[in-house]
């Protein structure tokens, strides 16, 4: 599904159907799948389709700028690094790209949303809620347009160890990648058990995938590497 089309796209299989189709003088885009079915004109007469991974923060609504991992505990020794894999729902953006520029027209997911609270009820934050096995090794997917990987380095700077068990990270330092399957390269710095910092990497996962187009790119807010998120509420619980 994923890549850059003209107005011949079209794309089926047993959980939907999307594309852009022709009435007359006029181009339509559509898409059908069990949660929702939307059709939208295109007023553009040339352009291109592009349909990539976006940042798992978008569905139902935008409701958070929040991803946060939840997994087995990973007791990592002091001043020392720990590399892990998880998975992550996929959401899927459809752009509309011209001469100046992106424009989001559609978002949609084969994977279920959940949200929980990071931090207190007085100064926590709301986040897109993951829970994920911790594999040692790229886990095989079932459906790649459903679940991504997240190759996640934990370094622990403290003088001491430090039980780590979840991970926030914040939508503007998400950079997500997709090839065979959609993943992301985050790295963890702990100082505590109570704070930690995270990012991704502008890397590639694997050699050969592409960068996805983000949605900060089709709203004009640049991007850059080394964008962090301060996590103030604990590594732990």
């Amino acid at each position: 599904m994923f890549g850059v089309y003209d107005y011949s796209f079209q794309w089926e299989d047993d959980r939907g159907s999307l594309g852009v189709e022709r009435r007359g003088s006029l181009y339509v885009y559509y898409r059908t799948t069990a949660s929702r079915s939307i059709e939208k004109i295109l007023g553009s007469r040339g352009g291109r389709i592009i349909v990539n991974p976006v940042e798992p923060l978008n569905l139902p609504q935008e409701v958070t700028r929040y991803l946060e991992f939840h997994f087995t505990p990973i007791v990592v020794p002091s001043e020392s690094e720990q590399r892990i894999f998880l998975t992550f729902p996929v959401e899927i953006g459809v752009f509309l790209q011209d001469k100046r520029g992106f424009t989001v027209i559609d978002i949609f997911s084969f994977a279920p949303q959940k949200y929980s609270l990071y931090g207190t009820p007085d100064d926590g934050v709301i986040t897109r809620h993951v829970d994920s096995d911790v594999f040692d090794s790229v886990p095989y997917l079932v459906d790649p347009l459903a679940t991504g990987v997240m190759e996640l380095t934990i370094f622990n700077a403290s003088r001491t160890q430090v039980e780590v068990t979840r991970a926030v990270f914040e939508n503007a330092s998400l950079n997500v990648y997709y090839g065979d399957f959609v993943a992301m390269k985050g790295r963890m710095e702990v100082y505590s058990k109570a704070i930690a910092e995270t990012t991704t990497l502008l890397t590639p996962f694997r050699e050969g995938m592409r960068a996805a187009v983000p949605l900060f790119a089709s709203r004009q807010i640049a991007l850059a590497e080394g964008l962090k998120y301060l996590m103030e509420h604990g590594v732990g619980g």
